[in-house]
């Protein structure tokens, strides 16, 4: 395609305003925008919404071609502003929201970092087209229709930017269709740039056939689009990253560093005499700080939610979300070493009779909806001041401070024990368990230490565990 683009517009380059090749690159252009709503047809998914937006922007260049080729025919040559520039103007919106649409599917809610890095580099882009580009052409003259016309070209062509930085900074794959648009884009900058420097180069034409010379850009660019859609893989490239981290790159850091540095570069070789180019270098150098700060800002802030969540995953046990091992022996060690009662602390030590029944029946998803259920109603009955763990399988702690004699320990256990009289139910099924329970007090110990609290807790969980067996086999 993008050959047959090349020798649709080879004619234009070497004659530019000749009927019969304006003739070849109306016939390629044409083509691609009927191949590609063609096959727009087979393909399916969210995808296909964003190649919809990106082929009507390439039919309405198309419709804005030939009105003006019409308009020639019937009035002579518009002049510089004409019908058909709304429609050359409108496909740019139409082409970024449609990209913007695929990237946003592809990155599953984490576009916003590359939005930002977007817009950093689009605010440089479009001071320096405002600045060297938009007032030069618009010095001396008042504000009128094809001023106003003319600066709309340079601003889409920094939405086109800004769509590129989006799509190579975003997440994603960037192989198959994903190559194709940014080679487009590429294009498309490329040939925009150079039809607005043709002027100073060729002197001696009308600006429309100048731009005629660069029909051949324009069209394989166009192609390139076309490529994407007609790609095997093309529905794949609104599919979210297969990992759900991005490092970052140092290409990365070059194209952010170089935004930073634009403007105060310009601002200390130049000297800006206008208003106009005060105020959009003021402004811009605003908007570019602010951008900046907030992309900051939610670095650290993602820095931060990350430490927090290994901090809890160190001392929580992933499953349930109760204290693992570490952290109880953490908090059992401070409460033994500080000052204590007579009797407490006092450490409960449960394990879950028929678990492994539960799990060798019904599987492990079923073993983890009892150990999840367990510990909610574990969570249910403590008191301010207790501390429930999970050591591991099926094996759960709970630390009390609050607890100053036998018959208050005896009265807390009753309250543990009596979890496990409702079933927990899964899928309809009822997974039934019950519990044994060891009490120890550091009271009752010669020498209390974390160690010797949870050994006699263990052990007496382990007498009751096998009375109970006894006095079923019994």
């Amino acid at each position: 395609m993008p050959l047959f683009a090349a020798a649709c517009g080879v004619p234009s380059a070497i004659a530019p305003g000749n009927a019969w090749a304006h003739g070849c690159y109306l016939l390629g252009f044409a083509s691609f925008v009927v191949l590609g709503w063609v096959r727009l047809r087979m393909v399916s998914g969210p995808a296909r919404t964003g190649y919809g937006l990106i082929l009507g922007a390439l039919s309405v260049w198309l419709v804005g071609d030939l009105l003006y080729d019409a308009l020639t025919r019937v009035v002579g040559p518009p002049g510089d502003v004409s019908p058909a520039d709304v429609f050359w103007v409108s496909g740019y919106p139409l082409l970024a929201i449609g990209l913007v649409h695929l990237v946003r599917l592809r990155t599953s809610g984490r576009l916003r970092e590359g939005l930002l890095d977007a817009m950093t580099l689009a605010t440089v882009m479009a001071w320096l087209c405002w600045q060297f580009v938009i007032l030069p052409a618009a010095e001396n003259q008042r504000l009128a229709l094809p001023v106003v016309v003319g600066a709309l070209y340079p601003l889409g062509d920094v939405v086109l930017f800004a769509v590129v930085a989006i799509l190579v900074m975003a997440p994603g794959s960037k192989r198959g269709p994903t190559r194709f648009v940014v080679g487009a884009l590429a294009l498309t900058l490329c040939g925009d740039v150079l039809i607005s420097m043709l002027p100073a180069v060729f002197t001696d034409l009308s600006r429309a056939v100048q731009a005629d010379r660069l029909d051949g850009v324009l069209l394989v660019a166009n192609s390139l689009f076309v490529a994407a859609v007609l790609h095997p893989d093309a529905a794949k490239i609104a599919e979210p990253s297969a990992t759900g981290h991005q490092k970052l790159h140092p290409a990365r850091v070059v194209f952010l560093g170089i935004p930073l540095v634009t403007m105060p570069l310009f601002a200390g070789l130049n000297t800006f005499t206008g208003v106009a180019s005060r105020v959009s270098l003021i402004v811009s150098i605003v908007l570019l700080t602010s951008l900046v700060l907030v992309r900051f800002v939610l670095v650290v802030r993602g820095q931060e939610a990350i430490r927090a969540e290994l901090a809890h995953q160190a001392h929580h046990d992933q499953l349930t979300g109760l204290a693992n091992r570490s952290a109880l022996r953490t908090v059992l060690d401070l409460s033994l070493s500080g000052p204590r009662g007579g009797y407490g602390p006092v450490l409960f030590y449960l394990d879950l009779n028929g678990f492994k029944q539960i799990n060798d029946r019904y599987g492990h998803a079923a073993g983890d909806v009892v150990l999840v259920e367990f510990a909610n109603r574990l969570t249910g009955v403590l008191r301010p001041g207790d501390v429930a763990a999970r050591l591991g399988g099926d094996e759960f702690v709970v630390l009390s401070e609050g607890i100053g004699t036998p018959a208050e320990a005896g009265a807390m256990a009753g309250r543990l024990q009596a979890l496990t009289v409702t079933p927990v139910v899964k899928d309809g099924v009822e997974l039934a368990v019950g519990v044994s329970i060891g009490v120890a007090a550091a009271g009752d110990l010669e020498h209390p230490d974390v160690d010797g609290l949870l050994a006699a807790a263990d052990a007496e969980m382990y007498t009751h565990k096998t009375a109970r067996r006894t006095l079923q086999n019994a």
